[in-house]
Order: structure tokens, then sequence, then C-alpha cells
């Protein structure tokens, strides 16, 4: 169980470790492993009844759509029912996704297309979707991986490879070196580094210390230590005692008030090694985990409750943390507090940031959930505008005679700006593009004069720019423009992106735009309460040709509701 069946994992011998896994399980716990083989043989018929429907299922669909694919489907093998029995304390019916199905297709693209088909057959769970095959695993696994719920509400998983894809998965390295033989899968040979150092290390060593150090020096992107009662704990490389001790259990860790490694004191941001033994010291009286913690720990897990601990225990505090960093923030821009969250501006406020009220904002920057630069960024349009407003406001204090006066030439005249746009009837003019729409060549465009700042370039369809918004006293400044022939290589522009949230949805918006080739100058994300994703991107694109390319696919991804440009 330690050695073997570890070892097969690595050369990616899937059926080979579970086989092992589960003979070991008799052994080592015959009671447990007979209930669960008891369980599973009572409801034999009913599993089989509900598999065989699944099977029927995806087979008729795939031959729907015209997809030549194998499909079948298994049960969960006993050690794995019993990790999540045993360790989770759950009965046989609460064990989720009990049941695995795989499709086994010939290419890449008809894996994606198999996905599409099941999340249109069963409702997916979200966050139950993992994609190995654009991120294969260290030992080459690929495969699709999604959870979804049947009609019967009953939960399984679907697999879903390519034919090499499986041999590899269920063979490992012995198929991988068959299909490098025929040319494929070649420059992998430093995934199996390992193996050699491992041979290495036998002829080197006696046989008990052969047996040490393998069990501690097995896995490169993983490490193993001890409790001090010699229980094993598995931690991502460059773990801290802070996620060993929210590993062990959330109240070790927000009690905690120091660690020993190996009976050494040793700091929170001490990197453990494989074989170290940690020991947790806790208080009763403890004040609760540091802000600083998230930024030490290296595990999402222990980042998550840290950050769940500072939410609940500490609202008022986060409260009073997070609007002072929101307002320190915003004076920069000068604009207050007041101003932005007055009874006409608040509204658009909480709802741009979906929040329900201003406490639940602050709080969420009191601990960490959002940054003020985020909230910042996504109010950005809302401080330009009361920036405008001081500054119109500033203008009618000074008397109509000392105004700098708009003169028109008699004779129409052009100008041409260095960022490719036409300005009719005047000449020497600063041009820039607005912030609030940033238009891009293609977009319907019309023209502002600023006071001192040029001429402000808006699209057409800009809140801003619509004509019955416009001013009385401010209709004369509203001019033509248009894009010249000569214009630049790329624009900035903004897209706010709203999908449903879930793993790895920012890497397929990132592998869009690079297989579109357009840059990213930023990108901003965040979940809501609601189950949503919301992300931001600057891009550079040449036109809104491009541009609304760039839209459209992004909005094929799975999961995503609604692409925008924003504006106003």
């Amino acid at each position: 169980m330690e050695i073997y069946a570890p070892i097969a994992h690595r050369l990616g011998m899937q059926k080979m470790k579970w086989e092992l896994e589960d003979l070991s399980l008799k052994y080592l716990d015959p009671v447990g492993y007979q209930e669960i083989v008891e369980a599973l043989d009572e409801k034999a018929a009913e599993y089989d009844g509900f598999m065989a429907s699944i099977h029927d299922q995806i087979t008729s669909r795939l031959k729907q759509v015209g997809i030549d694919g194998y499909v079948y489907g298994r049960m969960k093998h006993p050690y794995s029912i019993y990790r999540k029995m045993y360790t989770q304390n759950k009965s046989l019916d609460d064990v989720f996704d009990l049941f695995a199905f795989r499709v086994i297709v010939d290419t890449v693209a008809d894996c994606y297309n198999v996905l599409g088909v099941i999340h249109d057959l069963y409702k997916p769970v979200l966050g139950r979707f993992k994609d190995y095959i654009g991120t294969p695993k260290p030992n080459m696994y690929q495969s699709l991986h999604t959870t979804v719920v049947g009609e019967s509400g009953i939960p399984f998983e679907v697999q879903i490879r390519t034919k090499e894809m499986h041999e590899v998965a269920e063979y490992g390295v012995a198929a991988h070196w068959k299909y490098k033989q025929n040319g494929q899968g070649a420059g992998d040979e430093r995934s199996y580094e390992w193996v050699r150092r491992l041979l290495e290390n036998q002829e080197d060593a006696d046989a008990e210390d052969f047996i040490h150090s393998l069990k501690v020096d097995m896995f490169a992107d993983e490490v193993f230590v001890f409790t001090p009662n010699g229980d094993v704990i598995n931690l991502p490389a460059g773990a801290t005692p802070i996620d060993f001790a929210y590993t062990i259990h959330s109240a070790i860790g927000n009690h905690m008030v120091g660690a020993k490694v190996n009976g050494r004191i040793v700091q929170f941001d001490y990197h453990l090694r494989n074989g170290d033994v940690v020991e947790v010291m806790t208080s009763k009286s403890a004040h609760g985990p540091s802000r600083d913690w998230v930024k030490i720990a290296r595990s999402s897990n222990a980042r998550s409750k840290i950050r769940q601990w500072f939410k609940k225990e500490k609202r008022d505090e986060n409260i009073v943390n997070g609007r002072q960093s929101f307002e320190s923030e915003l004076k920069r821009t000068g604009v207050t507090l007041k101003e932005l969250t007055n009874d006409e501006n608040l509204p658009g406020v909480l709802k741009k940031l979906c929040f329900t009220s201003l406490d639940d904002m602050y709080a969420a920057i009191g601990y960490g959930g959002i940054s003020a630069l985020k909230v910042m960024g996504r109010l950005r349009e809302d401080i330009q505008r009361i920036i405008h407003q001081h500054q119109t406001e500033r203008q009618e204090e000074v008397p109509v005679a000392d105004q700098p006066q708009i003169m028109r030439p008699a004779v129409p005249q052009r100008t041409r700006s260095e960022q490719g746009i036409v300005v009719e009837g005047l000449t020497n003019c600063l041009v820039k593009f607005s912030k609030c729409c940033t238009p891009v060549p293609g977009d319907d465009i019309v023209g502002f004069i600023t006071r001192g700042y040029g001429i402000s370039v808006h699209r057409a369809d800009c809140p801003n720019a619509d004509p019955a918004r416009r001013k009385p006293n401010e209709a004369g400044r509203w001019i033509k423009v248009s894009w010249g022939s000569d214009t630049k290589e790329s624009y900035r522009t903004t897209l706010e992106i709203t999908a449903k949230d879930r793993i790895n949805i920012i890497m397929d918006v990132s592998t869009v735009l690079s297989s579109t080739k357009t840059h990213v100058s930023s990108m901003n994300a965040r979940s809501t309460p609601d189950g949503f994703a919301l992300l931001s991107l600057d891009i550079d694109v040449p036109d809104s040709e491009q541009l609304r390319s760039v839209m459209r696919r992004i909005e094929q991804i799975s999961g995503v509701m609604r692409v925008t440009r924003p504006a106003g």
C-alpha cells in the first residue's frame, strides 16, 4: 500500500494501482473490506440497472450526433469507496460519484464534442470539471473529467479520452513507450527521471535504507510529513506549518500559536520537507489567525479556511478595515466616499459589485475576499463621471468672459491625430479615447471637446454620448470624428464576462485569448455569493471585427453567460 501502489500511480498504471489497493485493504482491514463488498452485492441489481440506462442514453446520443465512441461504466473500486466512507464518516448512500463512465473516442476534438453532449444530456455539477488534456498530470495521464446528475438525481462521473490516452491511463509507462517507438510522446523522459534515480538508489543502499528513502523522496511535487503519532500527512511542495495545521483541522489552525519541526521551534513560513515530524502548539486563548497567514500558506485549503475565519469572526473589524482601505484608495482620485455612495449613485455601485449593502462590500475588502483596488477598477466609470462633474462645476464658476471660447473656422478643416482619428472642423488638437467605453477602429464614434484635455472620443452607443443625456449648454462641444486610414496596430479596450463559477474558467478564457493571439494587459476576477464568476479584461485588438471574433469565441466556453463591452 505504501510502496507499490504509489509507484504504480506515478507510472500511470491505474489498473494495477487499484488492484494493489484493493488487495492491501482486504488484509489490512478485512472487516471494512467485507462490509463494502457485501453492501455493493446487496444493491447490485439496482446499480446495474442504473448503469445500463446511462450507458444506453449516452450511446444513443453519440450516434445521433455522429460521434464514433465506445461507452462503458464501472463502480468505484472498494478502496476508493473505503477512503470516502471511513475518512469522511459517510454511508455508502452518501458517497458522491459512486459510478464512473468512460467514453473512448478517436480524436482530441471528439473529446470536447462529447463533453458538450454530456452537459446537454445531464446537469453538470459546478466545480467538478477537470481538463487533464490541456493540463496533463505528471504521470502523463490525460482525460476530461466531469461530474453530472442524471434524471434520477444520482450523481456520476464521466471520463472522456482518446484510445491512446486510455491505454496510457490503464497501463501507464508501458503504453507510453509503445507510442514513443511510433514517434509519439518524445521528450517525456524527464517525467520518469525519478525511476532512474530510484534504481540507482537500490544499487547503492541496503534494503532498509532504500525503503526509507523510497517512502520519503519518491514524489517530487508533494511533501509527506508526519504527526507526532506517526500519521502521514500529504501536502503540496513548499507547504508550511500553517498548511499542516489546517489540514489536520480548521480549529487547530485557528488556535495555533507556534510549531515544532523535529522537536525544534520554527517560524510559520518554514518550508516543510519530506519526513519532517510536525507538532502544532495551540492555545485556547489564541486570538485566531493573522491576516499575513494567507500570504504564507501554500495550499488553497488553508487560505480558504483563514479567509472564512475572518469573514465569520471579525465582521465588524473587517467592515472598519475595509472602509478605511477603500476610502484611502478613493482619496487618490479626489472623489469622496460620500459622493460615490450618495442616494443617486449607491444602487448602481452595489449592482456592479454584486453586493447587497456597503457593509458587505467593506467586509469583503476587510477579510481579503476582494481588494480595494479591484473595487476601484469595477467603479472606474462612476469615479470618472464624478471627476468630470468636478471639472465642469469648477469651469462654470469662471466668469463667461474669462472662459476659453470655442472658435469654428469658416472653411471646414480636418486634422488627423496620431491615434488614427480624423477630426472635422478643428486643427492641431489633442485627441484621447474615453475610458468609459474604450472605442476601437470599426466602432461608430463621436467627439467631445473637453476643457484643457483636447477631444475625448466616445463610442456612439456610449450612454455618456447619448443625445438625450447631453446638457443644453454643451451641445456645441459635440463634434463629428471618424477613423482614418492610418490607424495604429492595436487599441486597448475592455471586456466584461459573466459566467457560472467553476474550476478552470479563467484558464479556458486565457486559452481562447492565446489561440486568437490577443494580448491581455490586465485581468480581474472574483466570485459572487450566488455562484457566478465576474471577469474584467483589458485587451489590445486592431479593430472591432477582431474584437467581435474574440467575444464570440469566449461566448462558446462552457458556463459563459454573457460577454459585454462596458459603456458609460
